[in-house]
């Protein structure tokens, strides 16, 4: 049997949900123009983002169990690779440059 298949689908938001309806995955424009994909765990929580900002600007984001930024990877606005390292207080523990 094959199926239709569209073309072109347009949303502002996919989700991708589990057997239980928790929202495990999302591709989204966000509310500040943000373009971004987020990842998460069983509970609902993301864990992960890969967002560009309305300036092309990619950053990777790795959240802890309170949900605060643990790790991020990107660029600054001057297209220097970044990564910052944080303690479960949201503190910078490492940085690079």
């Amino acid at each position: 049997m094959v199926e239709a298949m569209a073309e072109i689908v347009r949303a502002k938001r996919f989700e991708l949900v589990d057997a239980e309806g928790i929202v495990r995955a999302a591709l989204a424009i966000h509310e500040d123009g943000t373009a971004g994909i987020d990842l998460s765990d069983t509970k609902g929580q993301v864990r992960a983002s890969l967002t560009l900002t309305t300036e092309g600007v990619p950053r990777l984001n790795l959240f802890g169990k309170t949900g605060t930024v643990r790790a991020a990877l990107g660029f600054g606005y001057d297209w220097r690779t970044q990564l910052v390292l944080s303690d479960s207080n949201a503190q910078v523990i490492w940085s690079a440059p």
